[in-house]
């Protein structure tokens, strides 16, 4: 019985210690891009990611708050410039590229960006409340709207 016990705390134990450094080793695979909206707002950029996160990472987040995902988030968009995240929850983050798009003749022009991973859904969705939808793409398109 108590060889057993002592056999549970290793494997327990040895779990714990392998599972961070796996966690690190893997980079950004503890969270999963599910889906990217991109609202076009006077100019700006909102993004609304919905992502899920691994066991542990959902345990720490849970623990510790959002601010150790926030940086991940942010190289999802490192081709925007001006980019600051409004709001992150467990599976859910705002974040906001001001200045996305560039005025020209009563028109915003988004160019396409590279996305730091593939995702499987993006939607746009333009001030008139029109929206197209793209799927398992590695940059947004280049698309524009009325000012």
């Amino acid at each position: 019985m108590r060889s057993a016990r002592i056999a549970l705390l290793v494997v327990l134990l040895v779990a714990f210690a392998l599972a961070p450094q796996s966690s690190a080793d893997r980079g950004r695979e503890y969270i999963k891009i599910q889906e990217l909206t991109m609202s076009l707002e006077e100019g700006d950029a909102v993004f609304t990611v919905s992502f899920a996160l691994d066991p542990f990472a959902k345990i720490y987040v849970l623990a510790l708050g959002t601010k150790y995902i926030e940086p991940d988030l942010m190289a999802l968009f490192s081709d925007f410039e001006n980019v600051a995240v409004a709001k992150t929850g467990p599976s859910r983050a705002v974040l906001v590229s001001k200045g996305a798009g560039e005025y020209r003749s009563g028109y915003y022009l988004y160019d396409s960006k590279q996305l730091g991973s593939q995702v499987p859904k993006l939607t746009v969705v333009y001030p008139e409340r029109l929206s197209r939808t793209f799927y398992d793409v590695s940059a947004t398109p280049s698309v524009f709207s009325e000012a």
